[in-house]
């Protein structure tokens, strides 16, 4: 996995990402039904398949996928609580591009010493990785409308962002996604007690 990558360059709603991770469990996916559900989102076909490609990415070819069907019964049930849908659609998110993994960690690095950000630093700190091109700004375009979504973060007005609470997840299977994506990443088989220090889980409570 080539974590120089960026690879996502479009912004996928979250209500469209529960619908194709919950017919993929339910063993009835398919392009054409994820492509309605993209209409209503976007306009012209060259978006549509783009969006489509990320949706396919995140969900029926996830890194996860085996570990998703294996708890297929569990995630269906916790898909229905608003918070723990969040946690794990970004956790796929995450394991499908290194680079929306490595956004929320710095998101996470910076919230750790204060509760208010400027987007130039987060801009700079993720440039400094992937570099000051137009690629690099849109994915940050792509993956942090995402973050929001999930209410990871707040943006309380333009160019700020603020960390107010940490996400009400209480489902272990929920967690245990987001620890599998931080496992991916990094290329590690185990969580370590002192893995959970982490910038990354700086948004919920083990």
């Amino acid at each position: 996995m080539n974590k120089l990558s960026i690879d996502i360059n479009q912004r996928i709603p979250l209500n469209v990402l529960e619908v194709a991770l919950n017919t993929f469990l339910s063993g009835n996916y398919s392009n054409e039904y994820v492509i309605e559900q993209l209409r209503l989102e976007f306009d012209g076909e060259n978006r549509l398949k783009k969006a489509l490609r990320i949706v396919n990415k995140i969900i029926i070819k996830s890194p996860l996928k085996d570990f998703l069907l294996q708890n297929k019964e569990e995630i269906l049930i916790a898909l229905k609580k608003k918070e723990e849908r969040n946690l794990i659609l970004i956790a796929l998110l995450n394991s499908a591009f290194p680079f929306s993994f490595f956004v929320l960690k710095t998101f996470g690095k910076y919230f750790s010493v204060q509760e208010e950000i400027n987007s130039e630093i987060i801009k700079k700190a993720i440039s400094n990785v992937y570099g000051g091109n137009r690629a690099t700004e849109n994915g940050i375009y792509s993956v942090v409308p995402m973050f929001l979504e999930a209410n990871f973060f707040k943006r309380p007005s333009t160019g700020i962002y603020k960390f107010e609470n940490k996400l009400n997840v209480s489902l272990n299977i929920s967690k245990n996604i987001f620890i599998q994506s931080f496992l991916l990443n990094n290329g590690i088989n185990d969580i370590e007690e002192f893995h959970y220090r982490d910038p990354y889980f700086n948004f919920i409570t083990f």
